[in-house]
């Protein structure tokens, strides 16, 4: 499965049938997130935490509020503070969710919805290290509950984006940029369109000047630094995989109203 056919692919799982993960699942993303380096300079690592601990006759306690039902294991995010730390941190975290779903494995994002003293009990993290962000990764279970039903009738369809134009401009936030207007980079940004985001807000804006992208995040809640990561990963992976050549840099790009700016990708 290519990058973008598992980017499509990816859904909001909450409901799981109870099994802890297979030996073969978990060694694959053991070695998998063990060869995972976050982008920007960032320092972040993901931990795989197991439910179901051998030796032991009862499962660790790992809480997210009802939210997620029948999970064993989690991916835990944890990274150290500094300059494009959650972005850098979330990127990688999105590769290895992204990593899971091509196994077949469901996922589930969640920020302020689980219990940082549960999970906190199964990471050491040093002074400087934040566990901010969880993720389930097992077996999608066939029943929904209420709330999951509830929470997709909620969002209007979880697939439901901002048209192409709405977050996407030509040098200016005055000058929307049309998928033909984009060229070689249309794909990505579609895969950036695409992403998903807490409470479906898309804070990402996008400037295109010449063979330049510029992204820049709003300043509308608190994990929009967070889901911009995951939209870097979409647009980053996808260059990757389709041949555009081109590197992330910080550069002095111009100041946008009710926008921060967080880095550019540069076409080679």
């Amino acid at each position: 499965m290519t990058i973008i056919e598992t980017i499509r692919k990816r859904r909001s799982v909450r409901t799981y049938n109870g099994e802890a993960l297979s030996d073969e699942h978990a060694g694959l993303i053991q070695n998998y997130i063990a060869g995972l380096q976050p982008p920007f300079g960032v320092k972040a690592h993901i931990r795989l935490i197991r439910a179901l601990v051998a030796g032991n006759a009862k499962p660790v306690k790992l809480g997210t509020y009802g939210w997620v039902a029948g999970a064993r294991d989690y991916l835990a995010l944890i990274y150290e503070e500094g300059p494009l730390a959650e972005e850098g941190a979330a990127y990688m975290f999105e590769q290895a969710i992204l990593y899971c779903t091509g196994l077949g494995l469901g996922t589930c994002w969640l920020g302020g919805s689980f219990s940082r003293k549960d999970f906190g009990r199964q990471v050491t993290l040093k002074p400087d290290e934040k566990l901010r962000i969880v993720s389930p990764a097992g077996y999608a279970s066939d029943r929904k509950r209420f709330i999951e039903t509830y929470i997709v009738g909620a969002e209007k369809n979880h697939r439901t984006r901002k048209p192409f134009e709405a977050n996407f401009f030509h040098k200016n936030f005055s000058t929307p940029l049309t998928e033909a207007e984009a060229g070689i980079y249309a794909l990505p940004l579609e895969m950036v369109r695409i992403a998903p985001s807490a409470n479906n807000t898309q804070p990402w804006r996008v400037t295109l000047d010449g063979n330049t992208v510029h992204f820049y995040r709003t300043f509308s809640y608190g994990f929009s630094a967070i889901d911009t990561g995951i939209a870097l990963c979409h647009f980053g992976e996808t260059c990757r995989e389709t041949g555009i050549a081109g590197h992330f840099e910080i550069q002095d790009a111009p100041p946008r109203e009710n926008a921060r700016y967080t880095i550019s990708w540069i076409g080679e």
